[in-house]
Order: structure tokens, then sequence, then C-alpha cells
């Protein structure tokens, strides 16, 4: 039997008590109602992102005039607004927490329309604007899904229920490259590039509705649980000493200590060097694969469909793992990072006759993105304080942002479709996720450690968890009992 706290100001002394075999039902029933919610959401702005990435061999260069760096700006202009955006919705839900499903539902409708009136756009401005603001709105998806995790799971269940969402990524890229295969199969009386923008933009647009339906705000007005069932919800995660309570108090105190933190500047390098060869995939994989030989069709096949399968496979297997064995995120982080610099050394030396070795090296690179993926579940893990993780969370994919700004200007079209500045630059970031997380590691193991010292100075168990009443402290503040998760 679990115990837990009153939940009204009227309850003051009463104890609510429920059963194991009822909590597992509760985590049954949001495991298989808001975690495909939450997933349908990446799948779909995954699927925004890279309706250009289609698009690029089927003739939108063309009618849009782009020509030199024009379709590189195009990628980095998503992202500018995804810097802005990020930091503004990470703003909004503190401000307004009570409303976080309206937000995100909101936002989804917002991009779908968006996406539906790409086609409209006949110039490179036109549709520059158009990426700006799209990413603007979709921005809402990092932060502010990790601070959804945190409020729903506690923390040893984060990390596959993090990979669990993050995987609409290899989901969205397998029927992306089947369905637009099938379109570009159809040759329809207009461009096929305008026809993939109408049919992803309409089918986003449907389930914006699906999920204005669904998507809760918080545990207290989830209408798919009854009223025991949302106080079980809300009980289950007091353990995760992460704060869970609904303030829109915004603390400048948890602000500043969000910036000096030291995983806030890991996170962020972490960040950026997983996120600047993610354009690789999202914008360049199309043309990338094309110069291996392989004809428009065959190439949306190809460049999409093994390499999700690949990716899909590493999510659940490496997530899985991270929820079964403590404490070895960071390492499993390391490990999924070689098989990616292994495969951008092949794309670089190998010449443009090896086609084999060349797409071994193609499909190798995309085991990188289950990185990101263990780093997002640690974040969501490893910060407590409403205004802190808001904070963090909006620095944090600011960076993520950034990378993705700075990746297309690496794919020069002068050097297509061998890209050997691009190609070097995935070998650098690449190594780079390997070295980070070593110093995250060692920090973390001192920190526990000093924290595991002053708690038996002072008496202290040590030990995060208990059934102590939700509060808004930071894991600085929290030192007597917050450890980190590695």
């Amino acid at each position: 039997m679990h115990k837990g706290t009153a939940l009204e100001e009227g309850d003051a002394d009463e104890v609510f008590i429920y059963s194991a075999e009822e909590e597992r039902r509760v985590k049954r029933k949001i495991d298989l109602i808001l975690l495909p919610l939450l997933c349908m959401c990446y799948v779909f702005s995954f699927l925004d992102k890279t309706l250009l990435n289609y698009s690029s061999i089927f003739g939108i260069k063309t009618a849009l005039h782009l020509t030199g760096s024009d379709y590189s700006w195009l990628g980095s202009a998503f992202y500018l607004g995804y810097i802005v955006g990020a930091l503004m919705w990470a703003k909004l839900v503190q401000r307004w927490p009570q409303h976080v499903g309206k937000f995100i539902s909101g936002a989804v409708t917002v991009w779908a329309c968006i996406t539906l009136l790409t086609p409209l756009c006949y110039n490179f401005v036109g549709i520059l604007i158009v990426r700006l603001f799209l990413g603007l709105v979709e921005s809402i998806i990092g932060p502010v899904f990790v601070i959804v995790t945190s409020k729903w799971w506690t923390r040893s269940e984060q990390a596959f229920r993090t990979a669990f969402w993050l995987g609409g990524t290899p989901i969205g890229n397998f029927c992306g490259g089947l369905i637009s295969y099938g379109l570009g199969s159809m040759h329809p009386s207009f461009p096929t590039w305008k026809l993939f923008f109408v049919f992803f933009g309409a089918l986003g647009l449907a389930y914006a509705i699906v999920l204005s339906l669904l998507m809760p705000d918080t545990q207290a007005n989830a209408r798919w649980l009854t009223p025991r069932e949302r106080r079980i919800a809300t009980d289950r995660v007091r353990a995760n000493h992460t704060g869970n309570s609904n303030t829109n108090e915004w603390k400048w105190p948890q602000f500043w200590e969000a910036l000096r933190d030291p995983q806030t500047t890991m996170f962020f390098v972490t960040a950026v060097g997983n996120t600047m060869p993610s354009t690789f995939a999202s914008m360049f994989s199309s043309q990338i694969v094309s110069g291996f030989g392989f004809s428009t069709l065959e190439t949306t096949i190809v460049s999409t469909c093994p390499a999700a399968v690949i990716q899909l496979s590493t999510f659940l297997v490496f997530s899985y793992i991270a929820s079964h064995r403590p404490n070895i995120r960071l390492g499993l982080s390391m490990l999924v990072s070689v098989p990616p610099l292994i495969g951008a050394s092949l794309l670089h030396a190998l010449p443009l006759e090896n086609r084999a070795g060349r797409l071994a090296g193609y499909y190798l690179t995309y085991t990188h993105t289950m990185s990101f993926t263990l780093n997002t579940s640690l974040m969501a893990s490893n910060y407590a304080g409403n205004t802190k993780k808001a904070t963090a969370n909006g620095v944090i994919f600011a960076g993520w942002a950034a990378g993705l700004v700075a990746g297309p200007q690496f794919f020069l079209d002068s050097q297509a479709p061998v890209y050997e500045l691009a190609f070097r630059m995935l070998m650098g970031t690449y190594a780079l996720m390997i070295i980070v997380p070593c110093f995250q590691l060692a920090w973390y193991n001192y920190e526990n450690r000093r924290r595991e010292r002053l708690a038996a100075d002072h008496n202290h168990t040590g030990q995060a968890g208990g059934d102590d009443e939700d509060d808004d402290r930071t894991d600085f503040e929290q030192w007597e009992t917050f450890r980190y998760v590695m």
C-alpha cells in the first residue's frame, strides 16, 4: 500500500491510501494514452521539418528559384525561430502551467496550418518567412515535453518514456519515406512538392483536433482518468523532488541558479554538438543518397526506411537498458556516438565509386540521435524547481536550435554531393559527444559524494525519495535528499 498526502486544503488531516496495483493501473493508462499523444506530436513535428528534404529532389529548388546557399538558409531560418520560441514557450509554460495541454494542441494546430499554406510561396523570401514562423511554433515540442515528462512519470520511468516520444523521429522518417514514395509516384497535375505540404498539413490538422480533445493540462483535468486516478497520478510522482507544484511564480534566484549550474553548460554543449549533425538527416540526406547514384524515387526509400529502422531499434534497445540499469545513461550516450563517428569517417574517406561503403557509413550515423534522447531524459530527472527547470530547458533547447542553425551552413552547395566540409564537421561533433559525457559523469559523481558527506555530517539519510510534501525547491536547495542520476 502507498500513503499519499492530502491534495486539497480542506483535507489537511486526510491520508490518501492506494494499492500498488492501483498505481500500476494508473501508470498503464497514462502510458497508453499520454505517451502516444506526445509521440505523434513528435512524428508530425519531424515530418513538417523534413518536408523540405523530401521536396529538394522533387523540384522545390527550381520552383522557388533557390540558388547558392538559399536552401541551407531555409534550414537555419527554421532554427532561428526555434531559438526564440524555445525561450518563449518555457516562459509561457512556467507562467501558466495549468494550460500546458492547450498550449501544445494550439501549437500543433498553428504549425499544421503553416504547412498547408507553404505551397503558396513562390520565392526564397516567402518560404524563408514561413520556415522562421514554423520554427517559432514547433519549438514547444522540446522544452515543454521535458517538463511534461517530469510531471507525469517517476525519475526511474523517464528514460524510456522520453525515448518513446522522441521515437516519433524514426517513426516519422519511416512513414514519411513511404508516403513520399507513394505521392511521388502519382504524377499529379500540380507539382509533387506542393502535394507533400498539402497532404501532411491536412493530416497534422486532423491530429490537432484529436489532441485538443485528449491532451490534459495536468493530472487534475485528465478527462480519461477518474477522480481517484487523478489523485494517484499526482501522488505517485511526488518522490521525484523535481517540483510538481503548479505555481506560476517566477523566482529569479532559481533563474540565476539554472544559468550557473555546471550541468546546464554541459547539456548546452551536448545539445549543440548533437544537433549540428542532425541537419545531415533532416535536410540533406536525400541529396547525399541521390549522389550515390539512386533515382529520385529510389532515394525516397533508401534514404529513409532502413535508416529509420536502425534509429528506432537503437531507441528501443538502449532506452530499455537505461530504464532497467541505474546510472548508465551517460555511458550509453558515449557508446551510441561511436558508430556515427565511424560512419562519418567512411563518408569522408571513401571515394564516390564505393557506393556500398558510403551507404553503410550513412546508415551508421543514425544511432547518434539516441545520445540526445538519453541526455533529454537526464534533463527531466536532474533539475528541480519550476523556474529552474523552465530556464534550463529553454537555454538547453536554444543550444539545440543553435546547433541546427549552424549545421546547414557546413553543407556548401559547391561541394555537393560530397560535402567535404560537412563530413569533417560530423566527425568533430560525434567525437565531442564521446568526450563531454565524461566530464558530466565526473561532475555528477563528485557532487553526489559531496552531498553524501554533508548529509552524514547533518545526520540525513542522503536518499532521494519518500513522501515529503511537494514543494518548489531546486536540486541545489534539496542537497540533503536530491541525488543526480547518471
